[in-house]
């Protein structure tokens, strides 16, 4: 995570806003829904996947878990800290390799392409620049390899800001609007479509391969009591499952997914 938008402080002054909504059962169901949808492009071979702007490895350290050699790459001490100790946790420190450094510093730090997969997940909505961005992604990515990426989708910002808000004003400001305050980390967030970026990662020498939604439904149906519920988040989960390929639901996602492949 990384722009003149955004320092090293602002996600270490916060970072226990970040776990505290990583444990929560709508944090863990993005976590699965990604995995999921990952497990769909991924073979059996072991890979070398850069995880940039990963935080405190929650989306790289599970694949590292099933063999693969995960690179971290993040500018926020507090969180490369975390994501140390948890994979020494799980014993996979030989296979998750961690680097202090801006995500736009990537083909700096690595000028040649090695890894089979590259994820960029919750960062986009942080930098100003995201075309460079995806330019710079690009270049330690192997010809064929992929990227994964996710972040906020804009079209849900409407119905997050009426539904959980209950501000209809605000709702109908956020149809016209690319940026929204985010409440995790006080930062200005902007915020694409998937179309957008998948227009993006097109002119930027990728061929999109598929996009997701994830969590469909979830921010928009019930109370935190009730998706707290053993029993109800089960078939939730089931249901957002079912829905994250599927069109038009996933138009309305709260976070998108999309997967390209370098040409």
């Amino acid at each position: 995570m990384a722009d003149k938008m955004t320092t090293p402080n602002t996600f270490d002054s916060r970072i226990e806003n970040w776990l505290t909504e990583q444990r929560q059962p709508w944090g863990r169901l993005r976590y699965k829904l990604t995995q999921a949808n990952l497990a769909k492009h991924l073979g059996q071979d072991p890979l070398y996947i850069l995880d940039a702007g990963g935080g405190n490895g929650v989306d790289s350290l599970p694949l590292a878990e099933k063999g693969h050699s995960v690179t971290i790459v993040d500018y926020s001490g507090q969180m490369l800290r975390l994501a140390a100790e948890q994979a020494e946790a799980a014993q996979i420190q030989d296979r998750a390799s961690l680097h202090r450094a801006d995500v736009i510093d990537i083909p700096i730090l690595f000028p040649e392409p090695r890894f089979d997969l590259v994820l960029c997940h919750n960062v986009l909505q942080y930098i100003e620049d995201v075309p460079s961005l995806l330019k710079g992604l690009r270049v330690p990515l192997k010809a064929g390899g992929l990227i994964s990426l996710i972040s906020v989708n804009r079209y849900s910002i409407p119905y997050h800001a009426a539904f959980l808000r209950g501000d209809l004003a605000e709702a109908l400001t956020g149809l016209d609007t690319h940026t929204t305050k985010g409440i995790i980390f006080d930062a200005t967030l902007t915020n694409y479509s998937a179309a957008e970026i998948k227009e993006m990662l097109q002119d930027s020498g990728f061929k999109v391969i598929q996009d997701y939604g994830l969590r469909c439904l979830c921010d928009y149906w019930g109370d935190n009591e009730r998706k707290s519920d053993p029993m109800t988040f089960e078939q939730l989960e089931k249901l957002e499952l079912a829905l994250t390929d599927r069109h038009p639901y996933k138009l309305l996602a709260r976070y998108y997914q999309v997967i390209a492949r370098k040409i």
